[in-house]
């Protein structure tokens, strides 16, 4: 876990600490880092550490926290609307090319998919756009609605990112659009 911070030198220092991981993390797999050498590396005391983190997975958790906050794409989604949707996916896409280091910190450590997992607690939380614009009658539906439509575009995202980001933002964005906008089956269609 991580501590919440009530002044803005506080949570700018905590930032510093999680970015000082993210360095660590470019040339060291992430199991393989200490509190005692990431403390060692920024020149800090080991207590400086465990004033903003009970634990190095806290740190981590934090980075990835921070780093999804900056971006709410959710709520920018129109459901019938699908260029608004392309325009605001398009936005996500360059957001994570613009935070490929961190991508490409956890791919190396096999962690990816703290950031899948962090990305639909985020969503449920807030209460995304996709809670609000799901056709599902039942909050457990419309939960269950968001955790898929999440997974799906954070994981697609992944992927894009662990292939090279070889499609631009812009025909990330209409792909993810047309899947988020439109029926993945026509009622004719045999599942299973």
């Amino acid at each position: 876990m991580y501590k919440l911070c009530k002044t803005e030198r506080s949570a700018n220092r905590q930032r510093e600490l999680e970015e000082g991981l993210l360095t660590a993390m470019e040339t060291t797999r992430y199991d393989d880092i200490s509190v005692s050498d990431l403390c060692e590396q920024m020149n800090i005391p080991r207590k400086s550490f465990y004033r903003y983190f009970d634990s190095k997975d806290g740190a981590l958790q934090a980075l990835v926290d921070h780093t999804l906050m900056e971006f709410e794409v959710f709520d920018q989604v129109d459901k019938n609307e699908a260029r608004t949707a392309s325009n605001a996916l398009e936005r996500f896409f360059v957001f994570w090319t613009q935070h490929h280091q961190l991508l490409s910190a956890l791919e190396r450590s096999g962690l990816s998919g703290l950031l899948i997992q962090r990305g639909i607690a985020q969503a449920l939380q807030e209460g995304t756009a996709f809670q609000r614009l799901s056709p599902m009658e039942t909050d457990y539906m419309k939960e269950q609605a968001t955790t898929f439509a999440v997974c799906g575009l954070m994981s697609l995202m992944v992927r894009w990112h662990s292939e090279g980001c070889r499609h631009s933002p812009r025909e990330m964005a209409k792909i993810t659009a047309r899947l988020i906008t439109q029926p993945l089956f026509s009622s004719s269609d045999t599942i299973l």
